[in-house]
């Protein structure tokens, strides 16, 4: 009788085991940001930061770990939907299969935007990637944000992007 209560205790705690592990793991899997999904419009877009430098800028991740980053001037920018800014991001990466800054409209737009493509990678928890600047920036992923982390002459720049996926 003793041996039958201990192996089914032994038993129902091996499955309690195996059981709650692949629940949190699932559970995290479902929570994480898929960064190649949508876009990241900064913090400040349509507000003052964006009216200091006349446009707005947006970030798409693209597979193959290409990074694009979108100054579309204002105050078209305002009028665009997050749809027609994913897609001319997109469209604007199939025109280089390197490096580049491209100007066009790029099928969608009504007026030319700016477009910065880039190879990204990782560093540790962070993704790294050439940003015109001495120093690489570096991006850090929240869950629905990313924070761009730019190097500066006396501090670096921490900017806010919020993940878009409408």
């Amino acid at each position: 009788m003793k041996k039958t209560i201990l192996k089914s205790f032994l038993l129902s705690t091996l499955a309690a085991i195996t059981v709650f592990p692949a629940t949190i793991l699932s559970e995290q899997q479902t929570n994480k940001m898929d960064i190649y999904e949508g876009h990241f419009a900064r913090e400040g877009n349509n507000g003052s930061p964006s009216r200091t430098i006349n446009n707005n800028i947006y970030i798409k991740f693209i597979k193959n770990q290409w990074i694009v980053t979108m100054y579309v001037p204002l105050p078209y920018a305002a009028t665009l939907d997050p749809a027609t800014i994913t897609q001319a991001i997109e469209q604007a990466k199939k025109q280089t299969t390197s490096s580049a800054y491209i100007r066009g409209k790029f099928d969608r737009l009504k007026e030319n935007a700016v477009v910065r493509v880039e190879n990204f990678g990782y560093l540790e928890d962070r993704i790294i990637f050439e940003c015109g600047s001495l120093a690489p920036c570096t991006i850090k992923l929240y869950d629905g944000y990313l924070e761009l982390i730019k190097p500066g002459v006396i501090n670096e720049h921490i900017i806010r992007y919020n993940h878009v996926t409408k």
